[in-house]
This record gives structure tokens, C-alpha cells and sequence, in this order.
């Protein structure tokens, strides 16, 4: 088992406000079963307090959901063995794919899995306790947005720690 984190920092949140989308591998291959291990959100650079609404869902590949590509980095152990996920731009396209701030989402239906609120100056952090992690399984889309456009889309950094099988 490998654990690996996507990461997105800095952003400037585009359209459809998906912040880390993933693509589990297809069966028998590593990260055709992820674990959601941690997962924080914050915004820097700005004083005005806003609620902000997320979840972690499930999507189906109908439509377009276009990313920037990006693939977990090892940090158990730092430098160790690659992730079973590569960076692609169209994450919904195959199995196996993973992407951070998305620039167009249409024709996707969302299913909630956990969703969440916070503060945005004071950032979002879910740590479940081991029989409370988030399994997904292979060759399954999901991911981590906001579920409307925060008045500053400037400043959105996160982190999400998976244990890839």
C-alpha cells in the first residue's frame, strides 16, 4: 500500500469549483482501491469571513470535467514507490487518472458521499478515525469540490492524502 497526497496550491478556482478529481485504477492494479486518509482546504490572502459549502462525491464520466493534470506524490515513504494514478486533464476519460482545478465541468451528475461547510479563513480539515475512512473503490470518479463559488476565487489551497491498494 502506498499513501499519496494531491495536492493543488495557490489556486484560482475555475469553473465548476472541483478541486481534486480521481479515477481509480481498474481492478487489480494499484489504487483500484482508495482510502481517503486526510483531506484540509484553506484560502490565504483575504480577511472576509465566507461560509463556504463542499462534499466529497462520486461523479458518473458523462459530459466534460477538464482538469489540470496532476498525480499524487509518495509520502509513505517520501520518494517511494509512484502512484498507481497519472495526471491527465480528462480524469473521467479512463480509469487510473487524477486532476486538480478543474477549468470546465458540464453533464456530470454529482452523487454526495460526505458533504461539509467551514469558515474560509479558518480551512476545512477531515481526518476520520480507520473505520470511518471513505473507500472507493476501482475503476470509480470521484472528488472533492465546492458546491458554489466562493466571492474570492483566489487563494484555494488543498490536500488530500489517499492509501492506495
Amino acid at each position: 500500500m502506498a499513501v499519496t497526497a494531491l495536492v493543488g496550491e495557490n489556486l484560482t478556482l475555475g469553473t465548476g469549483n472541483v478541486l481534486a478529481a480521481i479515477r481509480t485504477a481498474a481492478a487489480n492494479a494499484l489504487a483500484a482501491r482508495v482510502a481517503i486518509k486526510r483531506l484540509e482546504i484553506s484560502q490565504f490572502g483575504t480577511t472576509t469571513l465566507e461560509m463556504v459549502r463542499g462534499e466529497i462525491a462520486t461523479r458518473d464520466t458523462a459530459g466534460t470535467l477538464t482538469m489540470t493534470s496532476a498525480a499524487p506524490r509518495a509520502i509513505r515513504p517520501i520518494a517511494g514507490p509512484v502512484s498507481g494514478l497519472a495526471g491527465n486533464t480528462a480524469p473521467a476519460g479512463g480509469a487510473g487518472r487524477s486532476g486538480i482545478d478543474s477549468s470546465a465541468d458540464s453533464g456530470g451528475t454529482y452523487t454526495s458521499v460526505h458533504p461539509f461547510a467551514f469558515a474560509n479563513t479558518a480551512g476545512y480539515l477531515y481526518k476520520p478515525a480507520p473505520d470511518e475512512e471513505i473507500l472507493i473503490p476501482a475503476d470509480t470518479l470521484f472528488v472533492v469540490r465546492l458546491l458554489a463559488a466562493p466571492a474570492d476565487l483566489d487563494g484555494w489551497t488543498f490536500s488530500l492524502v489517499i492509501e492506495e491498494s
